[in-house]
């Protein structure tokens, strides 16, 4: 699994993309057999004036499956990273167990479409005749 970080309208300092990628790698750490790329986007909206304008964009690439795209927006950025990677590892996770148990409904289903296996039937069938009983091959 690859973490890409980007920023917008923000510096991106060495502790800042560090605590990103922590708290991905904790939040999907249970799922990265299935992730192939993650891509966060850090960007503060109104720049220097204040406000609910910290926004963090997290996209997950899962296998065989469309891009989950979250978006976060709070007061703090670190508070932003936190809501969003709780968000992303639900949304992941319930994801992947949709796409494991529609596996299942799906071999349960071929397993039924199967055609039954028959009894052996005997190779030769026992009537009788006028002169008793008589193997027929």
């Amino acid at each position: 699994m690859r973490i890409k970080v980007q920023a917008r309208r923000l510096a991106l300092t060495k502790s800042l993309k560090a605590y990103v990628k922590r708290r991905l790698n904790f939040a999907l750490n249970s799922r990265y057999d299935n992730i192939q790329r993650v891509i966060v986007t850090l960007t503060d909206v109104n720049g220097p004036k204040g406000g609910e304008d910290k926004h963090c964009q997290v996209l997950v690439k899962i296998n065989g499956q469309k891009e989950v795209v979250i978006s976060e927006q709070q007061a703090d950025m670190y508070s932003a990273i936190d809501s969003a990677a709780n968000r992303t590892s639900r949304t992941v996770t319930r994801r992947i167990e949709r796409l494991q148990h529609k596996a299942t409904r799906l071999k349960a289903a071929f397993h039924k479409m199967r055609p039954q296996k028959k009894m052996p039937r005997d190779i030769y069938e026992e009537y009788e005749n006028e002169y008793g009983y008589y193997q027929h091959a």
